[in-house]
């Protein structure tokens, strides 16, 4: 009898090496080699400071070690990834206590090091005709990083006057002789006199003032890079993971000081409802203005919702399974032992039908991390369970650990009770998934959490209802995680609410806006546990 995928033990083996983390994979051809793009990297793959967002596990580490792979095959290009969440002085800027002033120079100088030590690198590796001259200007920029602004200023006057006096006396006596006899002359003189001396006495005071100049800063860094004769690309991730207060002040530094440099280029990702790019000091803007100063990417979030273009979808996550998958084999071994040289072979030849796959798609809501563990999971349940391929009952049984595992259990009681309202009035009460909600609430923290917390999930924005004109909605979902966990209870939704009919494989049913045109979730249930 021939031997199944889930039975082989090098595939076994392979599944269960999958990295779901990239930040945790140090084998970059391995990271080139699983990424499937889905149009995103074209648009960031140049020139322009731009922003992009998505939500935790969609993949943004993933781009950004792409993306600086491809930056790093360019001519005379330095590249340097900077990672949020390991910073140095991370307890220095952390820490509320300290005033932000100081917060902010610690965080300044731990970027501004980063930026010294990978052009160091850089004219080593790449020298010019220059390059000594551009070292000294890497050294003068340095000066400018570390060494405080020295002040010097009068701390007090004192004026002295001094008088000096002079005393002169002259006398002279000359002979002269002649044929008439002798005669003398002589000239007695003299001169008294006072002259005054004053001294002025001040002592000065010396500050050091812990201080970074912007103008300094751009002049200094700009030098160098043009003496390298190179480009500096810097990529910064989880941007997020800075304390809220002191972003707008890091986006303000680099706006000054790095933003206007032809020879530089900043690309950053982030959660979009974890960032403050900007805020309003004293009457001043304080940051990037959006569009102006910087640019921003399409969402993540955008590419992987699966209702929205669900054939692409389906394909698009078989290829990741796929990839990842044949990274941890040897060269061909899926191919020569199984048949599977695709993702479209690898779904038909492990899950037990297209309906199966598609589920496993579903219940990820976008999140190719998610995406990963409910596949290791609904892998080996199935294999424990002795099936010969996933079924469906894998599928939804991983999913609801998942949920139970990675997302419930790490909500807090408000959260909890948030969403357990959420699901008490739109699947309890109207048998339904997804909701509108008014756009002016889409900030409420209340659903900036949950989105953030992965237990809802944004389908579509500025939807309009013709029974309400002028009206604007957000359609969001609650996690099929959370509806697979009601399964057989009495908050189950019923099949029969859309317009249209369900297909009898379909486990978790798909709503469609003329079913939740009327589902709108208000104001006061998100204010009551605000």
């Amino acid at each position: 009898m021939e031997e199944t995928m889930i039975q082989d033990p090098k595939v076994m083996s392979a599944v269960s090496r999958i990295m779901q983390r990239s930040e945790r994979q140090t084998d970059t051809d391995k990271l080139i080699n699983t990424y499937v793009d889905v149009g995103l990297l074209p648009q960031l793959n140049n020139n322009n400071h731009q922003i992009f967002y998505g939500r935790r596990g969609t993949g943004k580490t993933h781009v950004m070690k792409v993306l600086e792979s491809s930056f790093g095959e360019k001519e005379r290009t330095s590249i340097l990834y900077i990672d949020c969440r390991t910073l140095g002085s991370t307890s220095q800027f952390s820490d509320r206590e300290i005033p932000i002033g100081r917060r902010c120079i610690a965080l300044f100088r731990d970027y501004l090091l980063l930026i010294s030590g990978a052009l160091l690198e850089y004219i080593i590796e790449n020298p010019s005709d220059s390059a000594e001259e551009a070292l000294k200007a890497l050294d003068d920029f340095n000066t400018i990083v570390t060494d405080p602004i020295v002040t010097k200023f009068a701390k007090s006057v004192s004026e002295a006057e001094k008088v000096k006096q002079e005393r002169e006396a002259n006398f002279s006596l000359s002979g002269k002789g002649g044929i008439e006899g002798l005669g003398v002359e002589g000239d007695i003189g003299g001169r008294l006199g006072d002259e005054k001396e004053s001294t002025t006495h001040i002592e000065y005071s010396v500050e050091n003032q812990d201080k970074i100049i912007f103008p300094d800063l751009h002049r200094a860094l700009k030098k160098v890079l043009e003496l390298a004769k190179g480009q500096l690309v810097i990529l910064i991730d989880e941007w997020s993971s800075l304390p809220s207060d002191v972003q707008p002040y890091l986006a303000e530094f680099i706006k000054k000081g790095i933003l206007p440099i032809s020879e530089a280029t900043v690309k950053i990702s982030a959660l979009e409802y974890r960032c403050r790019f900007s805020e309003i000091v004293n009457g001043d803007l304080i940051g990037f203005e959006l569009g102006a100063d910087i640019a921003t990417a399409p969402d993540l979030d955008d590419y992987f919702v699966y209702d929205r273009n669900p054939d692409l979808i389906a394909r698009t996550y078989a290829n990741v399974l796929y990839k990842h998958m044949n990274a941890e084999l040897e060269k061909d071994y899926l191919e020569k032992s199984h048949g599977v040289t695709c993702g479209e072979t690898l779904m038909n030849s492990l899950f037990t039908g297209h309906e199966t796959f598609v589920e496993l798609s579903r219940s990820c809501e976008g999140v190719v991390r998610d995406l990963i563990n409910i596949f290791t999971k609904a892998f080996f349940d199935a294999q424990r369970r002795g099936r010969g391929s996933i079924d469906r009952a894998s599928v939804l049984e991983s999913a609801r650990q998942w949920f139970e595992q990675d997302k419930s259990q790490y909500l807090g009681d408000d959260l909890q009770n948030a969403l357990r309202a959420m699901v008490d009035e739109v699947i309890g009460q109207k048998k339904a998934r997804s909701f509108l909600l008014p756009r002016e609430l889409e900030k409420h923290p209340i659903v900036q959490r949950l989105f953030d917390a992965r237990v809802i999930h944004h389908m579509q924005r500025g939807y309009a209802d013709k029974d309400n004109p002028g009206a604007r909605y957000n359609i969001y979902t609650i996690d099929y995680g959370t509806y697979v966990d009601l399964i057989g209870t009495s908050k189950q939704p019923q099949l029969d609410l859309l317009d249209e009919p369900v297909e009898v494989d379909i486990i978790v049913p798909f709503d469609d806006k003329r079913s939740i045109r009327r589902i709108i979730l208000r104001q006061d249930i998100l204010d009551r546990y605000a």
